[in-house]
């Protein structure tokens, strides 16, 4: 009997044509001040139209996942077993970028999330298969890599980057710890992982050495290296929030230039490199995200009697169940930011002079590429693409008005 096929979720597919925005008279536009788009960025139409020149083979990569899909896709008990347990179904409540993905309504609805850690990860997961079919690895590699991918995200808390650096200050928690707790079996959240890992034969420290960048693994690129499948697929995945309509940034084909290398393939990932810093330049550490993370801080910060230790472990539903108030606050962000605007950004020279109490350290990251570099393999990426980690100083401005946050609250009532 033959086996089964197995189902490639990355099966390229006809992307929908993106719908033209109608016009809107000048009649129609309602009086009062003008309203910014939450997302808007600076990202052009030579920008897209470089990358469908790149990407022109480009299917739509489909970011969300069935249960159907899932489980034919993954051939692997070990990574089937995973999938199924407790501390992995969780991540379905885990939002992908945080405070962020209630701001952006897919369909129009506040208690929607639009991306999910659970969907991220099985995208990573699955590029993790497509690397070890392109290397004829083994089927014990194929094991301890796609483990790897699964849990890497597993110990995510409530809301992501979000809330996380307030649990870190206040109960030294963060993802990375919890996520090692999970895999070696200390936390009571799922006893399971790890009875999994070691039944199948995978090193549960041999995958912590993985995630923590510490392994000597032949093929440890894979998961920390600077063009590795996390950031591949988690770039990828955040650039829908900025084109939804352009989604020419493919995981999987950009995963094979990181095989191939070739002259194509490195323009690609080049061009990949470039969008990266666009994403954290103008998104992730833009205005708007900014404004929305540092203000969910500052709530749990005044009232941080509230908030303890185990909320970490909990879904976002449960969480938000257990907390009311944060939940009206943060369903009122998005009247407020748009409203309002957002900060003024501080130039590090001036800032003793403009410094105040709403000023706050800004991550700043810049990407570079060393062209001249020999890249003959994987591995050898973290040659050419390097990054620059520094901060700087933003005031978010009148956001924090009372009354503005009563008003924006009590539509939520």
């Amino acid at each position: 009997m033959s086996p089964k096929p197995q189902l490639d979720l990355f099966t390229p597919r006809v992307a929908a044509k993106p719908v033209a925005p109608q016009k809107e008279s000048a009649a129609a536009k309602p009086a009062g001040p003008e309203m910014r788009d939450l997302f808007d960025t600076n990202f052009s139409a030579d920008d897209i139209a470089e990358w469908e020149l790149l990407f022109r083979d480009a299917p739509q990569y489909n970011y969300h996942f069935k249960r159907s899909q899932i489980a034919s896709a993954f051939d692997r008990p070990l990574h089937k077993k995973l999938i199924a347990s407790h501390a992995f179904e969780r991540l379905r409540e885990i939002s992908f970028l945080g405070a962020i993905d209630y701001l952006f309504h897919p369909n129009g609805r506040p208690a929607n999330i639009r991306h999910s850690r659970y969907d991220h990860t099985i995208g990573v997961a699955l590029l993790s298969q497509q690397y070890c079919r392109l290397m004829g690895l083994s089927e014990a590699d194929r094991d301890l890599l796609g483990a790897a991918a699964l849990l890497h995200d597993i110990g995510h808390g409530p809301f992501s980057h979000t809330l996380e650096p307030e649990f870190a200050r206040r109960f030294n928690l963060n993802h990375h710890q919890l996520t090692e707790k999970i895999i070696t079996g200390e936390v009571q959240l799922d006893l399971s992982v790890n009875h999994l890992l070691v039944k199948h034969g995978v090193d549960p420290d041999e995958v912590i050495a993985l995630l923590s960048k510490k392994s000597t693994h032949p093929h440890a690129s894979l998961l920390s290296g600077p063009v590795n499948i996390d950031t591949l697929e988690g770039i990828s995945r955040t650039k829908t929030y900025v084109h939804p309509n352009y989604v020419h940034c493919h995981p999987r084909l950009l995963l094979e230039a990181a095989v191939k290398l070739d002259e194509d393939a490195l323009k690609r990932l080049d061009k990949f490199w470039q969008l990266k810093e666009d994403i954290y330049r103008n998104f992730i550490f833009g205005p708007m995200c900014f404004a929305t993370d540092h203000l969910c801080r500052e709530f749990v910060v005044k009232n941080a009697p509230d908030f303890a230790a185990n909320d970490f472990l909990l879904t976002e539903k449960a969480f938000l169940q257990r907390h009311p108030a944060f939940k009206k606050f943060l369903f009122s962000l998005k009247n407020r930011i748009e409203l309002d605007g957002v900060a003024d950004v501080i130039d590090p020279e001036i800032s003793a002079v403009l410094m105040d109490e709403t000023a706050t350290k800004v991550p700043k990251r810049e990407f570079h590429i060393n062209t001249n570099a020999q890249v003959k393999s994987f591995a050898d990426l973290g040659k050419r693409y390097y990054e620059e980690k520094n901060s700087f100083l933003r005031r978010v401005g009148n956001l924090t008005d009372p009354a503005q946050q009563a008003a924006a609250a009590s539509l939520f009532d």
